[in-house]
């Protein structure tokens, strides 16, 4: 099987995956999400040992983990807001942790620590605005969210390949170009515009400003992976995905997209 199809194949069952994942259930979109957030975390955690660092893996897992957790539990209604605190605790534990580990990195090996979740579970985390409004699951938000993301990957990889000539940001990553990117601008607000039409939450308007901020953010998302991945000398985050590399290379777009998204839907008083 070429690569295209393979591609193509592992896309299709990636996004049956995340659709019926959101609709089955919270709790199936929970297990869904998270598995995406463990894997990610532990995909980071691989870059990160790819440079003479010792980071604390299992405490970095544990507090992406409990911070993506409980910010569930929270937003759902099933806890009190006050079990966030305990992130605080965790924090110092790293702290504390080097103290013991006699390595000559102590500054090196926290900051790398507390980078694994703060770049994978933090963001990830903002998802669960999309999905609660006062303790109520909905998942129509979140499907137009992932939408649009997938709108502007596929409209940059299709002009881009097609019609790609003028380099985006060559020291980063010399294939894409400022062709595929104005393609996926151009198709997510197309997208967002027909989103516009079937999920009445947001107006149209509101539409094409969450459509300008994914393709925006999720193109700056996309070229800052390529950037780390680059600064460790690897091609793709992981191997998870046939013809889509690891987790993370699926989702650098998200990283960057949601907590903008989230803090648009705040302002227009959407949420709160």
């Amino acid at each position: 099987m070429n690569n295209f199809w393979q591609r193509i194949l592992t896309g299709i069952v990636f996004v049956i995956a995340i659709i019926g994942g959101m609709w089955w259930h919270q709790y199936s979109y929970l297990l869904i999400f998270y598995t995406v957030v463990l894997l990610g975390m532990l995909e980071f955690a691989e870059l990160v040992r790819a440079r003479p660092v010792h980071a604390q893996i299992g405490w970095a897992v544990v507090l992406g983990s409990f911070w993506y957790l409980a910010s569930f539990f929270v937003l759902s209604g099933a806890i009190s807001e006050r079990w966030l605190m305990f992130v605080v605790p965790l924090i110092m534990a790293v702290f504390i942790t080097e103290l013991f580990r006699k390595s000559n990195t102590p500054l090196l090996n926290i900051a790398c620590t507390l980078i694994i979740p703060f770049y994978v579970a933090l963001p990830f985390s903002f998802l669960h605005f999309l999905v609660f409004k006062g303790g109520s699951y909905d998942y129509l938000l979140l499907l137009g969210f992932f939408l649009l993301i997938w709108a502007n990957d596929s409209g940059a990889y299709l002009i881009g390949v097609r019609f790609g000539k003028h380099r985006l940001f060559p020291r980063i990553s010399p294939r894409k170009s400022w062709e595929g990117a104005v393609g996926g601008f151009v198709f997510t607000l197309g997208i967002a515009f027909v989103l516009s039409l079937f999920i009445e939450q947001l107006s149209w308007g509101h539409w094409l400003a969450i459509g300008v901020l994914v393709s925006v953010m999720g193109t700056f998302g996309d070229l800052v992976e390529s950037m780390l991945k680059r600064s460790v000398n690897v091609k793709d985050s992981g191997s998870l995905l046939p013809g889509h590399g690891g987790v993370l290379d699926r989702f650098d777009a998200v990283v960057f997209a949601a907590p903008l998204v989230c803090g648009y839907l705040i302002l227009i008083r959407y949420m709160f």
